[in-house]
């Protein structure tokens, strides 16, 4: 009875909010209908934060909201739930359950821990690796979930409790991190990275690799220095731990089994589709998109369908509620874009934006966009401020969209400091294994180093004229 309360008292709340935004007076250059997606964007932001209902229902009751509120039809407000992206996520949660279904992520997870030869540091890297490897396919809280139990095991073989402890407190920050950091390579490793590539696509040709390109660069630099300061700042007394338990573990796996490798021999193929795709559609003369990375992603699934390596019982555990989350930041995006709010919004941005240095942009953009995503959803954050962004750069020459759109979209991962982030810190804070000062206090540390880091990457860039 107290959770269903509780659950209602944060949905009160999130009408609330929203109604206090309808009841305001409208700004000055912009219309009612604006102000009703101004709330809208509150309502948004505020039910996938407090989430008083499932995740999933919170991304379809966000359309149901804009359609009460006069900003959609029916048809406008559910469409994006058939975008070419949305199919593309699902045919990457497809291949990452064969990944789990076949023990192929548990079997990665025991090889990186016998391969550091039972030293920390070598094995928080190695955990972090395989964490930013999956990730880039998988969904992060997918990944998260997947290792977290893998540390557990690692941590419960030391002897002493507060060595223990301080393993497991490291292992798992790790591998929340590395999650987040792997997601920002390519498109399907996070929701935000889905509403900013279909933003991206209505203004110019956008694919599968153009965003990879400088999403395996942020990877390359955000990653190490993410490891080399976590080993700083967590304090570990433990040096060296026995891994023969889990080394015979391992061994007692045998073999990869034939399906294990033909499920890797998909996903290396898929990968490779998605990734050159367009190119090889350009040189066989096929018809245009019928190698687009949702169709390739829809192949793979079939065949693995049709093989036996996935049961539609296999996958309806995974993570609808991403797809929800995504089409209802897109959705909101459309309205806001409808309406005038994004235009109006852009407006109140262009003074603190326009004319100034390209670092001083990227500076505001990338904490920003860091520190709300602590307390609004990442695809609501993109949905919100990409398609201004988008319409900065339209008016100031001294910006494109790419150099905007990018390290904004790709800093909503960098939520660390509260549960409300990201699910897989949710997830963390769930289980009890972090306290909640220790979370605020490493997440901002590290949102600040991946931010400075982000920053300096895309700053170069620019400068270098590479992007």
């Amino acid at each position: 009875m107290s959770n269903r309360l509780g659950f209602s008292n944060r949905f009160i709340a999130v009408m609330a909010l929203t109604v206090l935004v309808l009841l305001l007076p409208t700004p000055a250059g912009l219309t009612v209908e604006g102000k009703r997606a101004l709330a809208a964007f509150v309502f948004t932001g505020t039910i996938f934060a407090l989430q008083p209902i499932p995740l999933p229902f919170a991304g379809l009751i966000v359309p149901v909201m804009l359609v009460a509120l006069g900003l959609a039809n029916a048809t406008q407000a559910f469409e994006t739930l058939s975008r070419p992206i949305i199919i593309l996520i699902l045919g990457s949660l497809f291949l990452a359950e064969a990944l789990r279904k076949h023990g192929i992520t548990r079997r990665l997870a025991l090889l990186s821990i016998v391969t550091s030869g039972g030293r920390v540091d070598r094995l928080l890297l190695g955990l972090m690796a395989l964490a930013a490897l999956l990730s880039m396919w998988m969904e992060n809280t997918a990944t998260a979930a997947v290792l977290i139990p893998v540390t557990l095991t690692i941590s419960s073989q030391v002897p002493d409790k507060e060595q223990s402890k301080e393993l497991l407190v490291l292992l798992v920050l790790g591998i929340a991190y590395a999650a987040s950091v792997g997601g920002m390579a390519t498109i399907t490793g996070s929701a935000s990275n889905a509403v900013a590539s279909e933003f991206l696509a209505e203004i110019s040709v956008w694919r599968f690799i153009d965003w990879m390109k400088y999403g395996l660069m942020a990877l390359i630099f955000v990653f190490p220095a993410t490891w080399w300061t976590l080993m700083r700042v967590v304090k570990v007394s433990l040096k060296e731990l026995d891994i023969e338990a889990t080394r015979r573990e391992l061994e007692n796996l045998g073999e990869m089994r034939g399906v294990e490798r033909e499920v890797l021999v998909v996903l290396g193929i898929t990968i490779l589709m998605w990734m050159g795709g367009a190119f090889i559609e350009d040189a066989m003369g096929l018809p245009s998109t019928f190698l687009s990375p949702a169709v390739v992603g829809v192949i793979a699934a079939s065949y693995m369908a049709l093989r036996g390596i996935i049961q539609w019982e296999d996958v309806k555990g995974v993570s609808w509620g991403m797809f929800f989350a995504i089409a209802a930041g897109l959705a909101l995006g459309e309205a806001l874009k409808r309406s005038g709010a994004t235009t109006w919004l852009t407006g109140i941005s262009s003074p603190l934006l326009s004319g100034t240095p390209y670092i001083f942009a990227l500076v505001v953009v990338v904490f920003a966009s860091a520190l709300l995503t602590n307390v609004v959803n990442n695809a609501t954050v993109a949905a919100v401020f990409v398609p201004i962004m988008i319409d900065l750069a339209a008016t100031d020459p001294a910006f494109n969209s790419v150099r905007l759109v990018l390290p904004l979209t790709m800093a909503t991962t960098f939520g660390y400091a509260l549960p409300s982030a990201s699910g897989r810190m949710a997830l963390i804070s769930a289980t009890g294994i972090v306290e909640s000062r220790d979370m605020i206090r490493y997440g901002m540390l590290m949102t600040v180093v991946s931010s400075v880091i982000l920053i300096a990457l895309f700053y170069l860039l620019g400068m270098v004229n590479l992007i």
